[in-house]
């Protein structure tokens, strides 16, 4: 059983010794990591869980989860990554760090060779990959200059400094509906600021947000400058079918418009698709022998956190059947 008097997480046990070898690597803790995790532990697999940030993932930054089988009133993303997390505190063959993956050497061998930022090496028989994806950027000045001092990509995260004032949400999608409600309980006014016409989102969330009387949206908009001395303070909304603009006083920004497999995702030579998702079969096997894929980074329809945890699980039965029978 793991120790929970540790300082570290409690999914971390003993640091592994440098002769340790495991049979399964999985790089990503969040629902697919950690799906695949268990199956693997259940299979009596020696597991090595490799995550740079805390278990979860992007689930642990989501508002509140309603499409997860099991909750009916829905459930927080960080409450959800942590039953998932303490899940796995039940199985002693998972071993988790906290370390950020920077290269995979042997990787078409049977014995594969991790690297991580803390100079690290970790050998393995079969790798999974479940990084999941990261917040896209605008890719703009004032997104650079103010972000941690008023932008920001995690509403449930920042929203505790932005009680009671008016804060601004960029997007038009799932994620960008869940946020501006969300915000709407503890702010005293949320912009949307959306560069189409209609909302991109679920009916019920859709509806939500359009008769929330906290919210207002900026159709066919776009954010063209922001001010703030030290922090955010004022932005620049401009209509981009009519040229119209307007100054919003909103002291903080939060960026929804999508998600993109992580900048820093390994160079191997694994098969992406032209945007970056890794191509793999229906078994979650990639073209390399022994190297697997799970969650948001496939290339695949449905990106959702039920299919997330199908991927993860999926991989791991067969790693087993792959390697181990």
């Amino acid at each position: 059983m793991i120790d929970n008097t540790q300082t570290e997480t409690e999914l971390e046990r003993q640091a592994p010794k440098e002769t340790e070898r495991f049979d399964v690597a999985i790089i990503g803790a969040g629902p697919a990591g950690m799906s695949a995790a268990l199956g693997a532990a259940r299979a009596n697999l020696n597991v090595l869980l490799i995550e740079k940030a805390l278990p979860g993932g992007e689930t642990s930054t989501a508002c509140k989860i309603s499409n997860y089988i099991g909750f009916p009133k829905g459930i927080l993303g960080e409450d959800l990554g942590k039953r998932m997390e303490d899940q796995l505190n039940d199985y002693p063959t998972i071993t988790h760090v906290c370390e950020s993956v920077t290269d995979i050497l042997n990787i078409s061998d049977k014995e594969k060779i991790i690297k991580t930022s803390l100079d690290s090496e970790y050998k393995c028989q079969a790798i999974i990959f479940a990084l999941g994806l990261e917040p896209k950027r605008l890719d703009t000045n004032f997104e650079r200059q103010f972000l941690g001092r008023g932008v920001s990509y995690y509403a449930r995260g920042d929203v505790e400094f932005h009680h009671e004032e008016d804060v601004m949400v960029i997007g038009g999608g799932n994620c960008a509906c869940y946020a501006a409600d969300y915000l709407s309980n503890f702010v005293n006014k949320v912009y949307m600021v959306h560069s189409k016409d209609h909302l991109r989102a679920v009916k019920s969330i859709k509806q939500s947000v359009e008769t929330n009387p906290k919210i207002d949206i900026f159709w066919d908009s776009k954010v063209s400058e922001v001010f703030g001395i030290d922090r955010v303070e004022k932005a620049k909304v401009e209509n981009t079918v009519n040229s119209q603009h307007t100054w919003l006083d909103v002291k903080g920004i939060f960026v929804y418009v999508g998600r993109i497999p992580p900048e820093d995702i390994i160079s191997v030579e694994i098969d992406t698709d032209e945007d970056g998702f890794i191509i793999t079969d229906e078994f979650m096997r990639t073209n390399i022998p022994g190297i697997y894929a799970a969650g948001d980074i496939r290339s695949k329809q449905v990106r959702q956190i039920a299919t997330a945890v199908s991927d993860g699980m999926i991989a791991s039965i067969n790693v087993e059947r792959d390697f181990f029978r």
